[in-house]
């Protein structure tokens, strides 16, 4: 068993920024099958449109996630009620009407999504870390701000820029945690409590660390791959934007005290799940063989994280709620039956998946507020899986207060 330092420290205060639109599944798989075989038609592949939109209609029905695992999704990059593709935007597929000039099937080009990116996260932070305003609360500066996100970047970053603009600059530091993926969020739990630890043993007893997730999963769209594994990634993804605080237990009125986070990567799996940069923007791998192999690893996996914080394992898997990352709905059911898990255990990550789709790493923070609203009994304990590249496998468990 792992011995951890006497001073715990506990996780709260979720807040969540909505994305510009949340829009029903059924419009997305309508909208993906149109912009599909537009780009099929600027790359001479087939002359009849309405045969490859069906074509492409009946793959996404079959690879993709249907309306009965994700019911709506949100967008913060484009309305997929709007199937003029031959107009502005970021996925305007033909001949832009207001200059002309030929789009190809990859549209934007990654310089003109990472300017989206920027414009929308800088309003999020905006809405996170409001201006003070007479007559309401003034917004009080954290001592560190940690930014989580795989699917933007910019320097200076949205954070420093609120910190600029805010006047923070000798009271909040800022670290990047990027390009990590879905399990992100535990890395940067693990970088907000070495700050507050370090923070405590300087005397700064009420240290407060937030992280702060932006995902913009929705810019990295490519209509010119119509491969099963794209057809996958087109209808999992959304956009989520999430905050919540790390500090020195009894700081938070309500949250989860942080037992023990805990990393492996799986061995031969490297190129089961990839993110890469490509020209046009990010360009995400997933294997069929990822729910697999996640699957041999799991239950060792969680024997050994309830060894390092002293649990049984047994009366974990009786009694615990699991905080699953919903990476597909195939995930969450994979692990459920491996772990013998009850449906009420996994309720609020299906309901996220089912909800908000794949928002990336914003997707677990999402699972924890909802728990967290449900009003779990205090000293419950709470099991959260996520898994990203590598092929890696993170996990925590908290307990709620």
């Amino acid at each position: 068993m792992t011995q951890r330092a006497a001073t715990q420290f506990e996780i709260g205060a979720f807040h969540m920024v909505p994305p510009l639109l949340m829009a029903p599944q059924e419009d997305t798989l309508e909208w993906l099958a149109t912009a599909h075989a537009t780009a099929a038609g600027l790359q001479g592949e087939a002359a009849d449109f309405a045969a490859v939109k069906a074509s492409v209609g009946l793959r996404l029905r079959r690879f993709g996630c249907k309306p009965r695992q994700i019911a709506t999704r949100g967008y913060d990059t484009f309305d997929v009620r709007s199937h003029d593709f031959a107009s502005t935007g970021l996925y305007a597929l033909g001949i832009n009407r207001d200059t002309g000039a030929y789009v190809g099937p990859h549209s934007t080009p990654l310089g003109g999504r990472g300017a989206i990116y920027s414009h929308r996260v800088r309003q999020v932070f905006e809405d996170f870390y409001p201006p003070d305003q007479p007559g309401r609360l003034p917004t009080v500066a954290p001592d560190h701000l940690i930014h989580v996100t795989c699917t933007g970047y910019v320097s200076p970053s949205a954070p420093q820029v609120l910190v600029n603009d805010r006047g923070w600059h000798q009271q909040t530091g800022v670290t990047h945690a990027y390009h990590m993926g879905c399990y992100a969020a535990f890395p940067a739990i693990r970088i907000a409590e070495g700050l507050a630890r370090s923070g405590v043993a300087k005397g700064q007893e009420r240290f407060r660390a937030d992280i702060v997730h932006t995902e913009l999963c929705t810019l990295h769209l490519n209509p010119a791959d119509s491969s099963p594994e794209q057809l996958v990634v087109h209808s999992l993804f959304a956009d989520g934007h999430v905050k919540y605080s790390l500090a020195p237990a009894g700081s938070l009125k309500r949250g989860f005290r942080l037992l023990d986070v805990c990393e492996q990567i799986i061995p031969d799996s490297a190129s089961d799940m990839t993110w890469d940069l490509d020209h046009w923007g990010f360009r995400m791998g997933l294997s069929r063989e990822v729910p697999q192999k996640i699957g041999a690893e799991i239950r060792s996996f969680v024997q050994r994280l309830a060894a390092q914080c002293g649990c049984e394992l047994g009366n974990l898997l009786r009694e615990a709620q699991f905080a699953i990352h919903p990476g597909g709905p195939k995930i969450i059911d994979s692990v459920q039956e491996l772990l013998e898990l009850r449906d009420a255990q996994t309720a609020q990550a299906k309901k996220v998946l089912l909800t908000r789709g794949n928002m990336s790493s914003a997707t677990l923070p999402h699972v924890w507020m909802a728990m967290e609203a449900d009003g779990l009994e205090p000293g419950t304990k709470v099991v959260s899986l996520a898994f990203g590249p590598g092929l890696t496998i993170f996990g925590a468990i908290f307990e709620s207060f």
